[in-house]
């Protein structure tokens, strides 16, 4: 993709056609907003663990597949976790460990209706 300022990458769809833009407003999700309480945490005054601009940067090197696979949130999410495990914060192993027992958790309280 090209325009008058030069390439653009696949996630940069501004001025495409895309026919007429919803214009109903979504309640957030439980899990969205925990993921926006988590990346203003990381990148607050006080931590600047991880910018928005790291958010942003993280997300738009995806690849095209992987970019458009996930929700908005979910991209968010995907690149918090990429640059906390480039910048040696966690370890994929730590990360693993979490998202299980986070799995678990969920497990034990959807059982219990």
């Amino acid at each position: 993709m090209s325009d008058e300022k030069g390439p653009r990458g696949y996630h940069d769809v501004g001025g495409d056609t895309a026919g007429e833009i919803p214009k109903v407003e979504l309640p957030w999700l439980h899990w969205e907003k925990q993921v926006e309480a988590i990346r203003g945490l990381l990148g607050d005054g006080t931590r600047r663990i991880v910018s928005l601009d790291e958010v942003r940067r993280g997300f738009e090197s995806f690849g095209v597949e992987k970019y458009n696979q996930f929700s908005f949130y979910r991209r968010r999410l995907e690149a918090m976790n990429d640059i906390l495990l480039e910048k040696g914060i966690i370890t994929q192993a730590e990360l693993d460990a979490a998202v299980a027992a986070g799995r678990d958790r969920w497990q034990e309280t959807a059982g219990c209706e």
